[in-house]
């Protein structure tokens, strides 16, 4: 048997190596890989989660309200923009909102048609005005939400003409500066899947595809973007169709980025409740949705994820869903301390490799001369599994972050994975608490799973998991009205 003061040394130094110090971090960017939308709320903590990225929304009718000639960019103030790069914050801008004057119709809503005229002239002028400074821009929100009364709608145009508006602000912008990155807007997936439509992005895409002009420029895009909420075992169903999606049209090399995502909780007893809530979420729960969305995002080939958002208002109302990783009294949330051990534990990974067997998921992060395998099991009953060693010795840490030394024995580690607690059953889809080891060395292909896996003492009993649950998993609001 290991003395206590052999432990505790080991413990102490494993500490040491796994929590740098605020001068380490300080001079260590931050992976721009993790994002949090609406840094900008609190810039420290954003930081101190470890945020590389995030997400500002310049609104072309605030920007330009009065014409052509009107330049009004304080939409988004320049020392804001500047806060965010000095932090080590890579910043994307999302282009929308048709001014009343630019309307191809004649319509005064922000959900119009442009004239792509004045839509080239203002997308060419911002990325001059953004130089050096934002060199992503997603053009366009949620064109899929269809529903003509629904308060997330920004989009009255037809998919030939979001076609159109890809297409007019990829060469403005491209003609500024090659090298920029042109997203195509984020589509939320379920509005379509919800009602049995085929999906938007398809569509787009034969549209796109039967442009003459289209595989010459690249097919006028660099990359798609999904929000993806609540279920992270769907957003690898979505990632996959995606790849098909652009395979069917012979498109290759694009990227794929989920710009949102989150399970927002409904029972903080801290914040106001939240008076209709879509699905139960735990506190506990949204925790566990922070390092599950990373680990199989990452693994399923997402290129950066973001969460959404945060923190959440002050005032917040109770008809509001409250995503924040804040509350909005700044304090944080189980969340907060899940991402910011997802970035100190997966931040610099090189490969991501997911393997599943039954309700156990395993994720291996190659972090060059560190592995982080992350598990965790979908299932309602607690289980104690055995995992493959790298090393001699790792540290087993909980999704919250606290750390402890473990070692194999005969070559694995034996380790408990909480059960899911299906808040939202008979509906289950975020499984349990995820539980990291963190070994020094490289995996080298090494599988994690071995077959020989049992309950664990005190099993759950909770409903059973449902992979797929039959409801649209889409926030209801986000505040992003155009009208």
């Amino acid at each position: 048997m290991r003395r206590s003061s052999r432990i505790g040394c080991v413990l102490l130094a494993a500490l040491a190596l796994l929590l740098p110090t605020a001068a380490a971090q300080a001079a260590e960017p931050p992976d721009p890989r993790f994002g949090i939308v609406e840094t900008t709320a609190n810039s420290q903590a954003a930081a101190e989660a470890g945020a590389g990225y995030t997400r500002i929304i310049l609104r072309w009718d605030v920007i330009q309200p009065g014409g052509p000639a009107d330049w009004k960019p304080a939409n988004v103030p320049d020392p804001v923009v500047a806060a965010e790069l000095a932090a080590g914050r890579e910043v994307v801008g999302l282009l929308i909102g048709t001014p009343a004057w630019a309307s191809a119709d004649g319509s005064e809503t922000a959900r119009a048609v442009p004239d792509m005229a004045a839509w080239e002239a203002f997308t060419r002028r911002m990325a001059q005005h953004y130089a050096g400074r934002i060199n992503t821009w997603v053009i366009w929100n949620e064109p899929d939400v269809w529903m003509a009364e629904h308060p997330g709608k920004t989009w009255d145009g037809t998919e030939a003409d979001y076609a159109l508006l890809l297409k007019t602000a990829y060469r403005a912008i491209k003609g500024v500066d090659p090298s920029l990155t042109v997203l195509v807007a984020g589509m939320t997936y379920y509005w379509d899947w919800e009602h049995g439509r085929r999906r938007y992005l398809d569509r787009l895409l034969e549209i796109i595809a039967a442009d003459p002009e289209a595989a010459a420029e690249g097919y006028f895009f660099d990359g798609v973007v999904y929000h993806l909420y609540f279920n992270p075992g769907q957003t690898v169903d979505v990632l996959e169709e995606t790849r098909a999606s652009l395979a069917r049209y012979g498109i290759t090399g694009k990227s794929i980025w989920i710009n949102e995502t989150n399970a927002p909780p409904s029972d903080d007893p801290q914040e106001l409740p939240w008076s209709e809530p879509r699905f139960s979420v735990s506190l506990d729960e949204q925790a566990a949705f922070v390092l599950q969305e990373f680990a199989l995002a990452f693994s399923h080939g997402a290129e950066r994820v973001e969460f959404y958002k945060l923190r959440n208002s002050a005032d917040h109302p109770e008809s509001i869903e409250p995503f924040g990783l804040l509350r909005g009294d700044d304090s944080p949330r189980p969340a907060f301390q899940a991402y910011r051990t997802a970035t100190t534990h997966l931040g610099g990974f090189r490969s991501a490799v997911h393997e599943q067997r039954g309700d156990i998921n395993a994720v291996t992060f190659d972090r060059g001369d560190e592995t982080t395998t992350v598990l965790w099991t979908d299932g309602t009953a607690p289980l104690q599994i055995r995992v493959a060693a790298i090393a001699a010795e790792a540290m087993f840490v909980d999704e919250r972050g606290n750390a402890q030394p473990i070692s194999p024995v005969d070559g694995f580690y034996t380790v408990v994975l909480p059960a899911a607690t299906c808040s939202n059953a008979p509906n289950c889809f975020i499984g349990g608490a995820p539980r990291l080891l963190v070994e020094q060395g490289a995996a080298n292909g090494r599988t994690a799973l071995v077959e020989s896996t049992v309950s664990a003492p005190e099993p759950s009993t909770v409903a059973e998991r449902v992979e797929r649950p039959a409801s649209i998993l889409w926030p209801a609001w986000k505040l992003l009205r155009l009208e």
